[in-house]
């Protein structure tokens, strides 16, 4: 904690102050009338030359990652102005449509509870897939010595590559898959004549043998062969840590909400947000409280200075 303090700009703690103790629209004007200090402080606090990712990793992870899971996903907003940095068009599968918006990969590591962010890439028209910046992230976790029980993700990062990459590192994984992927030389759902079921044998292009669980109509894959059925489909279950981790940064830390234009200015508030969201996570654990209760209970609460700020959060970062 005291690094967290030593390296902390002024401008930053007044910064976090704002994500942390109210909900408004995340310009730095209004966050700047929240905290009383002049809107061009804060404007430079998101062009700082500042290694944000290292120091999430530092600050945050290095001393809680331990035994548990990896969850990789990425989540969607609307933007609205095509000649933004980081906007274009982008599929939007809760609206089942293309959307104009940014599109963000997300890593984060889970004990089933506490959920700690490790990194964060956006996706670019035009450069790495998906897929790709997942790999990067996973290869990054990798060389900071996080070896994590199982990493699980949705069909849409159930290609190849990362399935491979993953056996590579000895690490094991369980995935949705989709339907329509060659399983022993024939599609999946043509393998499967019940609604539910299990197979060992090998995907397509995978180099490794694998096992397919059939759940309703869904299909979970896992390198790990000698779990049951059951184990497969509650270790999948931990992956929706992942999608509550993203309405709380939407809803309650200001995802999306950046009114900035350069990507380097979007990148910084997006790892604010993470930030905001670790310091948070952990005070309303300490208070026996959820994230959702322990934020409702600052919004009532006076804005402190820089000084209050670091004397609240100053035991948990």
């Amino acid at each position: 904690m005291n690094d967290f303090v030593i390296k902390l700009p002024l401008a930053m703690r007044f910064y976090l102050i704002g994500l942390i103790y109210r909900n408004s629209r995340m310009s730095c004007v209004c966050l700047a009338s929240l905290v009383e200090v002049a809107h061009d402080q804060l404007y430079r606090v998101l062009y700082l030359s500042f290694p944000f990712s290292r120091r999430l990793w530092e600050w945050f992870a290095v001393a809680l990652v331990k035994e548990g899971y990896l969850l990789i996903d990425d989540t969607i907003w609307q933007r609205f102005g095509k000649k933004l940095d980081g906007v274009s068009f982008v599929w939007d599968s809760t609206i089942g449509k293309k959307v104009l918006g940014t599109n963000v990969v997300l890593l984060i590591w889970t004990d089933g509870k506490r959920r700690i962010p490790l990194g964060l890439r956006i996706w670019l028209k035009g450069g790495k897939s998906k897929l790709k910046l997942a790999e990067e992230m996973l290869w990054e976790a990798r060389r900071r010595g996080v070896n994590p029980m199982y990493v699980l993700f949705d069909a849409w990062y159930s290609g190849e590559s990362l399935l491979n990459l993953l056996a590579q590192f000895g690490w094991k994984y369980c995935t949705r898959v989709k339907k329509n992927r060659l399983f022993e030389g024939v599609r999946i759902d043509k393998t499967f004549r019940h609604h539910y079921g299990r197979k060992k044998g090998t995907l397509k292009k995978i180099r490794h043998e694998v096992l397919i669980v059939k759940d309703g109509e869904r299909f979970l894959l896992t390198n790990n062969l000698e779990l049951t059925s059951a184990e497969v489909k509650r270790i999948y279950q931990t992956r929706q840590q992942i999608e509550e981790v993203f309405r709380l940064l939407k809803q309650e830390f200001g995802w999306g909400k950046c009114r900035a234009n350069s990507m380097q200015a979007q990148k910084a508030h997006l790892h604010l947000s993470l930030y905001a969201f670790c310091l948070v996570q952990n005070k309303a654990e300490e208070n026996g409280e959820t994230i959702y209760a322990y934020k409702q209970n600052l919004f009532r609460q006076q804005i402190p200075n820089p000084t209050q700020f670091l004397q609240c959060f100053i035991a948990i970062a």
